[in-house]
């Protein structure tokens, strides 16, 4: 019954929101994402792809955003030294869209998290959009969890720093485990043979991320 009525809401908000591309978005975008960003400063940001030289601009507060990406779906900002946002349009099934926020401070580990919003900027408090993340999917799943090796180095995982990234090219998030620059070398290295080598990646079914 929940899983019918989060895909009933999902079709309603989609017959209310238009289709559109990601530039209209970063002009409308709350102020609390972008902090001290004028309206003459975003319009540089979503400036064509060949002029790169607007694609940077400094805030009122003295930080300098820079566009890391830029289609017409998708924006990548760095807004500070530790923090970069990913703003991505997410098609639904009957063609309308709602929009996807990742945020990343690092410090030195980065972890990321991830919002969604109505193309009016409305937040959507669904959380069958995205899964919950912890640290065992990024552990391979052949491991003997018995074994004092593994038990010594598992007892280390006392934070889960992932960093998340909307794939450039499609609607994927990139889910990569940071915690090498969490632990300390030596516990990393006791940690490191249990660790899958690839990040986990999520793929959009125009209902919710799997």
């Amino acid at each position: 019954m929940k899983k019918i009525v989060y895909t009933f809401s999902l079709l309603f908000i989609g017959l209310v929101a238009q289709a559109q591309n990601i530039a209209p978005l970063v002009i409308a975008m709350p102020d609390d994402m972008l902090i001290g960003v004028t309206l003459e400063q975003r319009k540089q940001l979503i400036a064509p792809e060949k002029d790169t030289a607007q694609a940077v601009v400094v805030n009122a507060v003295g930080d300098t955003i820079k566009r890391l990406g830029f289609t017409d779906d998708y924006i990548a900002l760095q807004t500070s030294k530790v923090g970069t946002l990913e703003v991505k349009l997410l098609s639904l099934v009957n063609n309308s869209q709602i929009i996807g926020v990742i945020t990343t401070v690092c410090g030195p580990a980065c972890d990321s998290r991830i919002d969604f919003y109505t193309t009016d900027w409305n937040p959507l408090g669904q959380p069958d959009l995205f899964p919950q993340i912890n640290k065992d999917i990024f552990l391979k799943g052949d491991i003997d969890r018995t074994s004092d090796d593994f038990l010594n180095a598992y007892a280390s995982l006392d934070m889960t720093p992932v960093k998340l990234n909307f794939s450039f090219s499609d609607k994927n998030i990139v889910a990569t485990y940071d915690i090498k620059n969490y632990l300390s070398k030596d516990d990393y290295k006791k940690l490191e043979p249990f660790l899958k080598e690839a990040p986990q990646v999520y793929t959009w079914d125009k209902f919710a991320y799997k």
